[in-house]
């Protein structure tokens, strides 16, 4: 899947949406989407993968509730889709769910990740037993403003706000913050997973550069036990993963994904390790 517009641009213009008009997605947006979507079927470590974009407008009064929480207003689109499980598929998942929400940025389109959804409102969309749901996203036409109540969700959970590199991004260890000056032509990159959605904004990945400068540790660290135990955390890791790889790429630094613990000592309380980018 292609940008045509800077990623690095889409990452800062992009904010969660609730609050949409109901209105339909012009046709013409709707197929850039819905090609978006068909052109990512492989996960980061190779799992089978689909997405498509569904309509169902819901309404307060309806008997299935699409979640515990009424947080959205005059949603009607949906981004879904499945992946076949393995042990990062989660990862997986937020990798490439991330480039369409970003995708949907670049088409004008407003989105907001839903970590928790009842999974009784998209019961005609089947799975096989080897494929999971990890997470969808709400996807439509942004209301002129948001509501007061989105208002507030916003300020409670500090959406505005980003943990600062010395609590992110370290050198060699878990020891020694990474300053930006050091991370070289990687900085952009580790700029834009400072900016990257998370479940509650809770920032769960900590990353460590290795004594090489192009190689980068991804961990998790737990910030929340029920995002943990959903695997809701995971799928953050993912979507770091993605803005890190469009803004490396953007820079022109190839690399791929590996499974390449270093087995660092002393990792931080909760913290464990996921993934490595092996830059080249």
């Amino acid at each position: 899947m292609e940008f045509g517009s800077p990623v690095s641009e889409l990452v800062q213009a992009r904010r969660s949406v609730r609050t949409f008009t109901g209105g339909p997605i012009e046709p013409a947006v709707m197929e850039r989407l819905s090609a978006a979507c068909r052109s990512l079927d492989r996960g980061v470590f190779g799992e089978p993968a689909r997405f498509t974009v569904v309509e169902k407008p819901f309404r307060k009064d309806q008997p299935v509730k699409l979640s515990d929480y009424g947080l959205w207003k005059n949603p009607r689109y949906f981004i879904i889709g499945a992946i076949r499980r393995g042990e990062r598929h989660r990862e997986s998942w937020g990798h490439l769910l991330e480039r369409l929400v970003l995708k949907s940025q670049e088409l004008g389109l407003g989105t907001c990740w839903m970590g928790y959804f009842n999974r009784e409102c998209f019961s005609d969309f089947a799975t096989g037993a080897d494929e999971a749901i990890p997470s969808i996203i709400t996807v439509g036409v942004p209301a002129e403003k948001p509501r007061l109540g989105e208002r507030f969700i916003r300020m409670g959970i500090g959406a505005n706000g980003r943990k600062g590199w010395q609590e992110l991004f370290f050198s060699g260890g878990f020891a020694t913050p990474l300053v930006k000056e050091a991370a070289g032509p990687y900085a952009e990159a580790l700029e834009m997973v400072r900016w990257a959605p998370s479940s509650g904004n809770t920032q769960p990945w900590r990353i460590v550069m290795d004594a090489d400068a192009r190689t980068f540790h991804f961990h998790l660290r737990k910030a929340k036990q029920s995002y943990y135990d959903m695997g809701i955390h995971h799928v953050d890791i993912g979507i770091a993963m993605a803005h890190f790889e469009l803004g490396a790429r953007e820079k022109g630094l190839d690399g791929k994904w590996a499974v390449a613990d270093p087995n660092l000592p002393s990792l931080p309380a909760g913290a464990e390790y996921r993934v490595s980018w092996l830059g080249k």
